[in-house]
């Protein structure tokens, strides 16, 4: 039996997964995963406790190294220290990156619900959506489309999510050099969320910044160990800002709007990055498992369907316009009891997001309940 396998009561955590619905629905929609924290990770913060003063914090240059070290060995990309900029999360570097340039933000969809339903007006922006193209079981940019976009635009940043959430997907190098070719010809900041690197299934990440010059002259990228490591009520994140210039406008831009740093998220960061990667590998062993039961699930059930596996993160978007309903997130949240990501949320009701980062018997179940509502209805 696996530690993943291990189900914990949730109810009485003040868990927004969990706590947002009716006890009987069943939530896999939130970016948040069921299995507990690593060790390491609960046991570095335990230890701050132990010290009874919980003054303003700042990194020691061990926490900075953390980072650097993990970007080496896993991503094979080099960081330097005064390009990290510390962060409560992504969101709000994402944020502030996109306040930096002028110009209109354009996204691809589907994409995180976050920055398709709220960034551009956080950011006092105008947007231009271009959507994924999807072949043969496999999204990809148009980049005809982004070039027509941008040349009767003003663009002046382009929002990557990479590894995609919610397709999946994980962009190779020669896709990112292209885009980088793209942002240098109309000149566009690419502020590139980078959050769930740390959880690819199939494939490599390559981090947009570390294409080379070029790409550190024009990038902003975000991360941070809350989805991998499952610590999202622990805030923190970073930005990793090579250009000088840039990283001096997003300081001006963050002035007096970030809190400070919480100790106990420094020292979660430093232990994810240095002391649990055994634990990240079972992880992605238990989640490509998970993976491949959902696929198989999905395959036997009329009415949903995958229009591309995933290469990465515990999230799977799903095709449910067979179902033959108006809003199938509402169906299947009303009908078998089970919430779902609305995929109205990410530019498309039609589909819905799964979130598979879960012991087997609950995603087990949730199919089942799915599996019988539709039974009944189609």
């Amino acid at each position: 039996m696996s530690i993943f396998d291990t189900v914990l009561e949730r109810q009485d955590t003040d868990s927004a997964k969990w706590g947002a619905q009716s006890p009987d629905i069943l939530p896999l929609w939130v970016a948040d995963m069921d299995f507990a924290a690593p060790k390491p990770v609960i046991d570095a913060m335990a230890e701050r406790l132990k010290h009874p003063v919980f003054g303003y914090t700042r990194p020691d240059d061990s926490v900075y190294q953390a980072i650097i070290d993990h970007y080496r060995l896993n991503h094979q990309a080099t960081v330097k220290k005064e390009w990290i900029v510390f962060l409560p999360n992504v969101n709000v570097g994402v944020n502030l990156a996109c306040r930096i340039a002028e110009g209109q933000l354009m996204m691809t969809t589907p994409i995180y619900s976050h920055i398709y339903m709220r960034l551009a007006d956080e950011s006092k922006k105008q947007r231009t959506v271009v959507p994924l193209l999807c072949e043969n079981g496999y999204y990809s940019m148009d980049f005809q489309t982004m070039e027509q976009k941008a040349n009767d635009e003003h663009i002046g940043v382009f929002i990557l999510c990479n590894p995609h959430n919610p397709v999946g997907r994980v962009y190779t190098r020669s896709e990112l050099e292209e885009l980088l070719v793209f942002a240098q010809r109309h000149d566009i900041l690419v502020v590139s969320d980078e959050i769930h690197s740390d959880l690819v299934l199939s494939g490599h990440h390559v981090p947009f910044f570390s294409l080379g010059e070029a790409a550190q002259e024009r990038s902003i990228a975000l991360h941070s160990p809350s989805k991998t490591y499952n610590i999202p009520g622990v805030p923190i994140g970073f930005a990793i800002i090579p250009n000088e210039k840039l990283r001096a406008e997003f300081a001006h831009q963050s002035y007096g709007l970030l809190p400070g740093l919480s100790a106990f998220a420094l020292a979660a960061l430093k232990a994810a990055f240095t002391d649990c990667e055994t634990w990240r590998q079972e992880l992605i062993a238990y989640l490509q498992e998970n993976q491949k039961y959902l696929r198989k699930r999905v395959a036997s059930i009329d009415g949903l369907s995958l229009k591309a596996e995933n290469e990465a993160t515990y999230l799977a978007w799903v095709d449910a316009s067979g179902i033959g309903v108006e809003h199938p997130y509402r169906f299947l949240l009303e009908q078998a009891r089970v919430r779902l990501g609305d995929g109205a949320e990410f530019s498309d009701k039609q589909f819905v997001r799964i979130n598979f980062g879960c012991p087997r018997s609950i995603l087990e179940e949730a199919f089942d309940r799915i599996e019988q509502a539709l039974e009944l209805t189609i």
